[in-house]
C-alpha cells in the first residue's frame, strides 16, 4: 500500500497512543533505562518522520494534554511561589551563580505565571502559533536542564511540579521527552489550527488570566499556601501512632575470601564463636519502614562543638498544646511580624499555654532576639534552615502541636487574637 494513501488516523493515533502509553509507563521504569529511552527517542523520530499525517482530532487532544500539563505544573509551584522561590536559589547555588540569587522571588513568579498562562491559552486555543513556539521554547530548555540533572545531579528534585508531585530526575527528563513529542505534533500542525473567536475574547482570557493568576500567586505568597501539599500540614501527624519496628542490618566480611554478606541483626549468628573468628565486622544499615513527615532533627544548641541533645521528638509529641514559632532567618524576618509573634506568644503565656522558638539562626542572634523582644522566658531551639523553611511558608510562622499533630498554622500577618483560638476544636 502507498504510504500516501494511509488514512490519516492510523499513524496520528498509532504515535498518540504510543506517547500515551510511555507517559503512564515512566512511573514504573527503572531509572537510567537504555530500552525506555529508546523508545522516548523512537517516539520523537516518529513525530518527525510523520509529520504531514496527524489528524485535527489527535491535534486536539495533543494541545489539550499538553495544556493541562503545563497548567497543573504552573498551579503547583504558583501555589506556593516561595518554595519555588527557594528551589530556584538551590538551582542558582548548584549551577554557580550566586549573584542571581537575589532574583529567585521573581524568577518563581514569572515561571510560574508564563507556565500557567501558556497551558490555559493552548487549552482555549489562543493565540496557538505563538503559544506553541513558547512552549517549545521553555520545552528546550526545560529538557536541557533536566538531561543535565540526569548526569551531574547538582540538585535532588527539580520541582517541576511543587511539592504536589515530588519526582525523581530520571522521571522528570522522561517526562520533558514525552512531553517533547507532543510539542513537536503541535509544532508540525500549528498552520492548520485556526481561531474562530474574535480577537478581542482571546485578549479577554489572556488579559483575566495573567490577572488572576498574579493574585493568586500574591495571595500565597503574602499569607500561606490556599493548598497546603508540604509534610507540616493541618491534621498531619508527624511521627506515626503505631510505628513498625526498625530493621537494623549488619554486614560483615570473610577474613579468608574477602566475601561480604549482610545479616538481618536478629539472624547475626553471635553465639558461633567459629563463624566470629572468620567474619569480621563492616557497617550498620538501618532501615526505617515508617513515613517520616517530621522530617527535622531539632536540637537545644547550634554550636558544632557542643549541639546539645536532640529533642526532636520530645518537643514535638508532648501531650499538650504547643505553639512552635518557626523563624528559620532572624535577620530576614519582618520586625512586625516578630513584634506581633512575641506579643501573641505572651498572651499565651499567661494564659497557660507553652510555646518555644524554631530557628537555623547563631545562638547570638537569639539571644539579641530575646533581649529586644522581651522572650527571655522563652526557650530557643535551633534546626536547619531548609527543615525549617518545610515547616511553614513564613517568617515568621506559627504552628499549633498537641501530641505530635499539626493542628493549625497561622502567618504573622493573620494571627487571631489569642482569646479568639478555639482550642475545644482542637
Amino acid at each position: 500500500m502507498n504510504r500516501t494513501s494511509l488514512p490519516a488516523w492510523i499513524p496520528s493515533y498509532g504515535i498518540l497512543l504510543l506517547t500515551l502509553a510511555a507517559a503512564a509507563a515512566i512511573p514504573f521504569v527503572p531509572e537510567k533505562s537504555l530500552l525506555f529511552l529508546g523508545v522516548l527517542v523512537l517516539d520523537l523520530l516518529f513525530c518527525i518522520v510523520n509529520r504531514k499525517y496527524f489528524s485535527y482530532s489527535v491535534v486536539v487532544i495533543v494541545r489539550t494534554l499538553v495544556g493541562a500539563v503545563f497548567v497543573f505544573s504552573g498551579f503547583s509551584k504558583g501555589v506556593d511561589p516561595l518554595g519555588t522561590a527557594y528551589q530556584i536559589h538551590d538551582y542558582l547555588e548548584a549551577y554557580n551563580m550566586p549573584w542571581l540569587t537575589g532574583l529567585s522571588l521573581l524568577g518563581s513568579f514569572a515561571l510560574n505565571l508564563v507556565e500557567f498562562t501558556v497551558g490555559v491559552l493552548l487549552i482555549c486555543n489562543v493565540r496557538f502559533k505563538f503559544m506553541v513556539r513558547l512552549a517549545a521554547l521553555m520545552m528546550l530548555f526545560f529538557t536541557c536542564v533536566t538531561w543535565y540533572d540526569v548526569v551531574a545531579e547538582p540538585v535532588p528534585d527539580c520541582g517541576c511540579f511543587g511539592k504536589a508531585w515530588v519526582i525523581t530526575n530520571w522521571q522528570t527528563f522522561y517526562k520533558n521527552l514525552v512531553l517533547d513529542a507532543c510539542v513537536l505534533v503541535l509544532l508540525f500542525a500549528q498552520n492548520r489550527v485556526k481561531s474562530h473567536k474574535p480577537p478581542r475574547v482571546d485578549l479577554g482570557i489572556a488579559v483575566a488570566t495573567v490577572v488572576l493568576f498574579l493574585g493568586f500567586e500574591s495571595y500565597n505568597y503574602r499569607y500561606l499556601p490556599v493548598v497546603n501539599f508540604l509534610d507540616w500540614k493541618e491534621g498531619e501527624r508527624l511521627f506515626p501512632e503505631n510505628p513498625l519496628p526498625v530493621a537494623h542490618y549488619l554486614t560483615y566480611r570473610n577474613q579468608a575470601t574477602g566475601e561480604e554478606k549482610e545479616y538481618l541483626m536478629e539472624d547475626c549468628p553471635f553465639s558461633d564463636a567459629g563463624w566470629l573468628a572468620e567474619w569480621t565486622f563492616v557497617s550498620r544499615r538501618d532501615f526505617d519502614p515508617n513515613p517520616k513527615k517530621a522530617n527535622i532533627n531539632i536540637l537545644e544548641k547550634s554550636e558544632e562543638e557542643d549541639p546539645g541533645y536532640d529533642i526532636t521528638r520530645d518537643l514535638l509529641e508532648r501531650e499538650g498544646f504547643l505553639f512552635l514559632i518557626a523563624v528559620y532567618d532572624l535577620d530576614a524576618a519582618d520586625k512586625k511580624g516578630l513584634e506581633k509573634t512575641a506579643a501573641f506568644v505572651r498572651r499565651m503565656r499567661e494564659a497557660g499555654y507553652e510555646s518555644c522558638f524554631l530557628t537555623a539562626s547563631p545562638v547570638e542572634k537569639a539571644e539579641s532576639i530575646r533581649k529586644e523582644y522581651d522572650l527571655t522566658d522563652f526557650p530557643f531551639y535551633y534546626a536547619d534552615n531548609t527543615a525549617i523553611k518545610a515547616i511553614i511558608r513564613s517568617n515568621p510562622g506559627i504552628v499549633l502541636l498537641k501530641s505530635a499533630r499539626v493542628l493549625k498554622l497561622w502567618d504573622w500577618r493573620r494571627l487571631p487574637a489569642p482569646e479568639c483560638v478555639d482550642f475545644a476544636a482542637f
